[in-house]
């Protein structure tokens, strides 16, 4: 199947939503996982338990939902979005990696 085929197959708006969802999902990612590296930080620093418990479930919450959201659109968004949460994941490691005493 060429790829011709199988954009007549599939439309050609299913590209594009999959990048879109790729997309969100490393804006997602970096979000998540920059905010984990914050909160982490904050609760060594002794901070609020409390509130770092509950924006904690707040950032879980937001990307169960969105992690939802992209399956009821098909596998491919699913991965797309799976892959850019990994991405962003990898920037923030990258960022972060120097450990401050």
């Amino acid at each position: 199947m060429t790829p011709y085929h199988l954009v007549q197959t599939l439309g050609w708006w299913t590209p594009v939503e999959v990048a879109g969802f790729l997309v969100a999902g490393f804006a997602l990612g970096f979000a998540h996982f920059a905010a984990l590296w914050h909160h982490a930080r904050e609760l060594v620093e002794g901070g609020r338990w409390w509130r770092t418990a509950a924006l904690a479930a707040g950032r879980f919450s937001l990307l169960i939902a969105a992690l939802t959201l992209a399956s009821f659109q098909g596998a491919a968004a699913l991965l797309a979005m799976t892959l850019g949460l990994l991405f962003g994941r990898a920037i923030v490691m990258r960022r972060s990696g120097r450990i401050e005493t």
